[in-house]
């Protein structure tokens, strides 16, 4: 009878657990946009970003396919990365409810991990697969902290998937270029001052007037540290757009999706 009574308590305190786990889920997740298709509530995104991404979702809902991609970046999800994309996929109701074809990507900068969720229709043409390959593809803007260019990035994919386009590709290779010659010049410039260096030090041996090698050297370091702070990256950070880029019409549905991290 005990064990009988402490199973049946235990059943009760489970259910009432599954209960409660719904509505605090939903209580924390963000209300859906009204003028823009994207909240970052970590300001990670510049405006022009956030602009373009709006721009190209008005763009598309003149399409036959309507594509519509919402974007949402925190530091850190109240759960899971899975639970949480889907329950906000539902909340804002991704897409148009005539064509259905809305993906969701949630990235959650601190835990370095994101997901794109897809609407039933969306999943037919954005497989898993695809999806995670994307996401997997994007990893070095992130590890770069390169956001504006890695969500942009992640949006072209999805969007040469959809209209037979190549941008995500071009993005990508003008990335790897800058990445590429900023490592080179910087390292061509180290070299130089190195040899320099040694010059003026063996030179500086054989005696002489001194604070002339130490100008010289003073100056070259001045240069590069001007080229370093120069060639970072500069951007400005806005929560919302002004673009009037949301229009959400109800679609949506559980079709798929895939997660990764960098």
């Amino acid at each position: 009878m005990k064990k009988f009574l402490v199973s049946i308590l235990m059943l009760v305190l489970v259910g009432l657990g599954i209960g409660l786990s719904g509505p605090q889920v939903q209580a924390q997740l963000p209300n859906q946009p009204i003028d823009t298709t994207v909240v970052d509530d970590g300001s990670y995104l510049s405006s022009q970003t956030i602009a373009t991404i709006d721009k190209e979702n008005k763009s598309w809902s003149q399409t036959d396919q309507q594509l519509q991609v919402g974007v949402y970046i925190t530091d850190r999800l109240p759960s899971s990365l899975e639970t949480f994309s889907n329950e906000l996929f539902r909340k804002w109701m991704v897409g148009y409810s005539g064509t259905n074809n809305g993906t969701l990507l949630v990235i959650a900068i601190k835990d370095r991990q994101f997901r794109i969720e897809t609407s039933d229709r969306a999943s037919t043409v954005l497989t898993d697969v695809t999806v995670k390959r994307i996401l997997d593809s994007s990893r070095d803007f992130f590890r770069a902290e390169d956001y504006d260019n890695g969500v942009l990035y992640i949006i072209d994919a999805m969007a040469d998937e959809f209209y037979g386009t190549n941008r995500a590709q071009t993005r990508l290779a003008e990335f790897e270029e800058n990445q590429g010659s900023s490592f080179d010049i910087g390292e061509i410039i180290f070299a130089i001052v190195f040899v320099l260096w040694l010059i003026i030090v063996t030179l500086g041996k054989g005696g002489g007037r001194g604070g002339g090698s130490g100008t010289l050297l003073w100056i070259l370091a001045n240069s590069f540290s001007g080229y370093s702070s120069g060639s970072s990256r500069n951007s400005s950070s806005s929560s919302f757009g002004s673009s009037g880029g949301g229009g959400w019409s109800g679609g949506g549905g559980d079709g798929g999706g895939a997660s990764s991290g960098w």
